[in-house]
């Protein structure tokens, strides 16, 4: 048995929980290969036209793997372990899926709530019954999987260099070189280094959260995990924000502006990504970006 796993959306989030679990279970996944060229062209023919970049990206993933996959696990996570909602693209990644040899392969694709523990053990066994997983296997795996999840430090907090930036966005965004046509190394090269949301803890967050000026508690994963974000870092003495975005991301629209609103005396930069490849006007922002750094240094 043969189980594909799409590099997009999920993966870079929940990458600890996957291979710990499938350790334990006995499947050997094929992680589907690094963003190139021919996958976005494939997703670029496979999904709607008003997607996002890194929903075309995973529709060209899960189209490249249906080739030579038995199954292809494609989750539809509802909530995140903290119970907040995500984008309503990654709750509905399957639907998104258009060729008919890729849907029947789809696997994962009940609703998943992460901060339901029992209800999320039931529905993955159920799930997992389909592939030949033993239960004794899935238990352990499961508990691994939490484990692991739990323990690996995920993120950048990179020290070094003469700035550092709060580098936020969607993790599919920030950690696809491909995607961001390799953004962290073009930081370096202008001595730039970086510090993700990862490197800050929930509990940091929801503190800062608290004593926001907001109407009412977030709803979005992503608005907790960037905004509370950079009021804790901030206070660090980080020296500038970069935000990646895609074009017509939902989410973001909010996100962003609540975060210009309260970056203070701290520089932004907003970098929105779609599937027109030209670095030349990206590469000049982030050139410019550096000098306004090294011009608050002076």
């Amino acid at each position: 048995m043969r189980v594909g796993v799409p590099r997009g959306f999920f993966y870079y989030a929940y990458r600890p929980f996957l291979e710990a679990f499938f350790s334990e279970t006995g499947v050997q996944p094929r992680v589907c290969r690094p963003t190139d060229q021919e996958i976005l062209r494939r997703g670029m023919e496979t999904c709607v036209d008003e997607a996002c970049l890194p929903a075309k990206v995973l529709c060209g993933q899960v189209d490249a793997l249906a080739d030579s996959c038995d199954q292809i696990m494609l989750p539809r996570i509802m909530k995140t372990e903290f119970g907040e909602s995500i984008c309503p693209k990654v709750a509905g990644a399957a639907d998104l899926i258009q060729k008919k040899k890729a849907r029947e392969k789809l696997i994962f694709t009940q609703p998943l709530y992460l901060d339901q523990r029992e209800q999320l053990k039931r529905t993955l066994w159920r799930e997992c019954k389909k592939i030949g997983i033993r239960r004794s296997d899935f238990k352990a795996g499961f508990m691994k999987g939490i484990e692991a999840q739990r323990r690996t430090r995920a993120g950048l907090e990179e020290d070094g260099y003469p700035y550092q930036v709060f580098l936020a966005g969607h993790a599919y965004n920030l950690y696809d070189p491909f995607i961001n046509m390799d953004l962290i190394k073009k930081l370096h090269r202008l001595g730039i280094g970086v510090v993700t949301e990862e490197r800050v803890s929930r509990g940091q967050k929801e503190r800062k959260l608290q004593y926001a000026d907001l109407m009412k508690k977030p709803y979005w994963s992503f608005f907790v995990n960037s905004f509370g974000s950079l009021e804790v870092l901030k206070q660090r003495g980080i020296h500038g924000v970069i935000y990646v975005s895609s074009f017509s991301c939902g989410t973001d629209s909010f996100t962003v502006e609540m975060m210009k609103n309260n970056v203070g005396s701290l520089p932004m930069l907003v970098l929105k990504l779609d599937e027109q490849r030209g670095e030349a006007g990206f590469d000049t922002r982030l050139e410019a970006f550096c000098d306004v750094l090294k011009g608050r240094g002076r």
